[in-house]
């Protein structure tokens, strides 16, 4: 687990035997039956064992046991979604008694991952945790890993419980860093650094481990082009060993440091992606797609993946406002009436034997607009004499647009003159004839369009 006084500049109490939690807490996994996978996500070489659901190549279990570090001990299960129609999952603190809040956990059923990049990107405003709230995404080790690892955090977010008690008003911080010696206090144990959040809304975080050296970054934005937020290189003999580590994600509430944790409102966190690339697998360069087009109904935009690894094998998803376009899989989408007034972006997925699979995404279009219909000039054909029939060609319209018409004797509508056909009748005599054809589809702007007048009617 994320222990409060882990990460804590400001100092605070040992959390004592809480790693042996983690050990018992897995015990309990033995005999528990398949869960439906929500997710279709290939499994890795070794997923680990099955659990509430599989996610990005791994199996994972939703905590469901009591304990640290929760303040009250409480988890709830339910607190943890199965991975959306976009993969992403879903944390949540609840509160439904208003006084009693359950935290949110879940855990790779996987037991040791070793030296590699691991990556996550996180959708959550973190300089709006509450002061009682913590966030985190961890390894947490074998207790029985000499002397005693216990963590490694590769982003950690809160104020710590905010200090009330001691009246301060302590800020939300982030933290980079890793536990060695479960056996010694904070300041002692641990070597970890932390730094100010900003307000971004997506936050990537990858975490480079190496015999000796850690390499923590953490990235505004989704991917690993927004803004460098921090770098922390950590080496050292007390870099952790490769063990028995899990991967651990969880939403829980502090109650050292003062703060109302009994009183918290419910949070949310939601995690849009997690990977792990074994140290001896290659890493594809993999830039971001970008999409070329005219946002408007009716019209194609193109994405363009970019250079990838030569050999790369890519594939491509659309999204309308987040959410996968179904069959819309090749690099290029016409835009449909269910398109207007939403943005789009296209999801690459770049495979290459030999090297970790990678995804990009594409920063998203402008907002759809309605579509403009192609809409020639209408002609009539016939001869204006009273008995003859007149006949309106429309020309080629824009496919699947709906035409309508209007006849109009020197530009006055006839009632019910609107068949493509008009006989001209006794009362045309001495009158010009014209027609209003009037185009529509769904998702285009309704076009109307005039012939030009006949010669006066014989």
């Amino acid at each position: 687990m994320a222990f409060s006084v882990r990460l804590l500049p400001h100092g605070g109490r040992k959390a004592m035997g809480l790693a042996v939690v983690v050990a018992v807490g897995l015990s309990m996994f033995t005999g528990i039956g398949p869960s439906h996978a929500a997710d279709t996500t290939p499994m890795a070489e070794d997923p680990g064992p099955v659990g509430s659901f599989a996610w990005k190549g791994f199996n994972w279990q939703k905590r469901f046991w009591g304990g640290a570090p929760m303040y009250n001990a409480s988890w709830d299960a339910n607190n943890v979604s199965n991975p959306d129609a976009n993969g992403y999952v879903k944390l949540s603190i609840s509160n439904p008694t208003g006084s009693a809040p359950k935290g949110a956990e879940f855990q790779s059923t996987r037991e040791g991952f070793g030296y590699g990049t691991y990556s996550t990107t996180v959708e959550k405003d973190v300089s709006s945790l509450q002061k009682e709230v913590v966030w985190g995404c961890l390894f947490t080790y074998d207790p029985n890993a000499v002397p005693g690892y216990t963590e490694i955090d590769l982003c950690e977010a809160s104020a710590w419980g905010g200090g009330a008690a001691y009246g301060e008003d302590w800020p939300v911080t982030q933290g980079h860093g890793y536990w060695f010696d479960a056996t010694l206090p904070p300041g002692q144990g641990n070597n970890t650094v932390t730094f100010d959040v900003t307000n971004a809304p997506i936050l990537t975080h990858r975490m480079v481990w190496e015999p000796g050296k850690l390499t923590y970054e953490t990235f505004a934005g989704e991917g690993y082009d927004g803004t460098l937020l921090k770098r922390t290189v950590l080496e050292g003999s007390t870099v952790p060993l490769p063990a028995k580590e899990q991967i651990h994600f969880n939403l829980w509430v502090t109650g050292g440091g003062g703060g109302d944790a009994a009183h918290v409102a419910p949070e949310t966190v939601t995690i849009r992606d997690f990977s792990f690339v074994p140290a001896n697998q290659g890493q594809l360069t993999a830039p971001t797609p970008t999409i070329s087009g005219t946002a408007a109904v009716g019209s194609t935009l193109t994405a363009a993946p970019g250079t990838w690894t030569t050999g790369t094998a890519l594939g491509y998803q659309w999204f309308r406002n987040g959410t996968a376009i179904v069959g819309a899989t090749s690099a290029t989408r016409v835009l449909a009436a269910a398109d207007q007034g939403t943005s789009l972006t296209v999801r690459v997925t770049g495979t290459k034997a030999g090297y970790a699979t990678a995804v990009r995404e594409s920063a998203p279009t402008a907002t759809v607009v309605a579509g403009t219909l192609v809409a020639p000039t209408p002609i009539i054909t016939g001869t204006p004499t009273v008995g003859s029939t007149l006949t309106a060609n429309p020309g080629t319209w824009t496919s699947g647009s709906t035409l309508t018409y209007q006849w109009l004797r020197s530009g006055v509508a006839i009632p019910g003159a609107t068949a493509r056909s008009y006989k001209l009748v006794s009362a045309d005599q001495a009158d010009a004839m014209s027609v209003r054809v009037t185009g529509a589809k769904a998702g285009y702007t309704t076009v109307v369009k005039f012939s030009a007048s006949t010669a006066l009617v014989q």
